[in-house]
């Protein structure tokens, strides 16, 4: 979801800064399930309006997402009195690209895939990541790496044929239910390769310019994203297809639900370092698959079970590993 998108694009940064010291179990419990929390109401949010609007609206609620972020972030900024950072437009520009890349093609997949396969499908980013990181960048991945990914493999082929075969089995259980298709699976991978790419030029731009908070970003790569969209909008015609009777209190709700979680996340985050974010990033999204399935009622068999099983000990695995390694701190240039 793009929840988790904003996630992967403030990981880096959040690792930047100096983290602070804990403040104890109260903090670590309202933050984990502040993002919990979040993230599972911006789910929900997502999946309801895709049932409840008559016509598919994918731009229209990108764009309103967009906006939010960049008003809640722009707000921040002025009450705090970070506005001395200087933005470097042509990065944030670059990354602003593969925001408004994945969050659309992830909302478009939606009208072919249901929303349990797009979790599972965009838990996957380790894959692209590896096969990027082997091609442009030579990189070498451990045994454990490999494993993961392997499961992952596993896990993604495995609950899509069982969605197939759910769907196909079930010819009369609803207008509402789809039936998964490759369709949306290629957009999917689009959205995560996206993902991928995106944290690695975050990255880069944060030790080129210190001075740049993740709310910057924020504010930033969500601004040029919306006007994007709303470029976009026009274009595709999808302005016409608007309802009368949009539900704006919810589309309020689902920007500022994306916002409030990435919020709890950074600070999660800086004060009890990357271990407690990932288990918290890990329990939202299996606490929005299992919710998805009972809110919202689809077919279940077996196969997706252990498949999800697969998928799980993969990003267990993985974010594992990667709490375990040692963080580089970066240079301090010469006074």
């Amino acid at each position: 979801s793009s929840y988790r998108q904003r996630h992967l694009c403030m990981c880096q940064a959040a690792m930047l800064s100096k983290p602070a010291a804990s403040s104890g179990g109260a903090r670590l419990a309202m933050l984990c399930g502040g993002v919990i929390a979040a993230g599972v109401a911006h789910a929900l949010l997502q999946e309801q309006m895709l049932y409840a609007m008559p016509a598919k609206m994918p731009l229209v609620v990108t764009a309103y997402e967009f906006g939010v972020c960049s008003s809640l972030s722009g707000a921040y900024l002025l009450l705090a009195g970070g506005g001395g950072a200087r933005a470097p437009l042509w990065p944030l520009a670059r990354i602003s690209a593969l925001v408004f890349a994945s969050l659309v093609s992830g909302n478009v997949a939606l009208r072919w895939v249901s929303f349990p396969v797009k979790v599972i499908v965009k838990s996957c980013k380790l894959l692209p990541t590896m096969a990027l990181g082997s091609l442009l960048l030579h990189k070498s991945y451990t045994v454990w790496d490999h494993a993961a990914a392997l499961l992952l493999c596993c896990g993604l082929v495995g609950f899509t044929l069982a969605s197939h075969g759910s769907a196909a089995r079930e010819p009369s259980g609803g207008e509402e239910e789809q039936q998964t298709s490759w369709v949306g699976l290629a957009l999917l991978m689009l959205a995560v390769c996206c993902d991928a790419v995106q944290v690695l030029l975050q990255e880069r731009m944060m030790r080129s310019h210190p001075l740049l908070t993740p709310m910057h970003v924020m504010l930033f790569t969500n601004g040029i994203a919306f006007a994007a969209v709303v470029a976009a909008i026009a274009f595709t015609g999808e302005v016409d297809a608007v309802p009368v009777g949009l539900p704006w209190g919810r589309l309020l709700l689902y920007g500022a639900s994306s916002w409030i979680g990435v919020c709890c996340f950074l600070a999660l985050t800086r004060s009890h370092g990357g271990t407690a974010a990932v288990v918290a990033t890990n329990s939202r999204k299996l606490v929005s698959i299992c919710l998805s399935f009972i809110v919202f009622p689809k077919p279940v068999s077996g196969m997706m079970f252990l498949s999800g099983a697969s998928v799980v000990s993969g990003v267990a695995i993985h974010a594992t590993r990667k709490a375990t390694m040692p963080t580089p701190m970066p240079k301090r240039r010469a006074e």
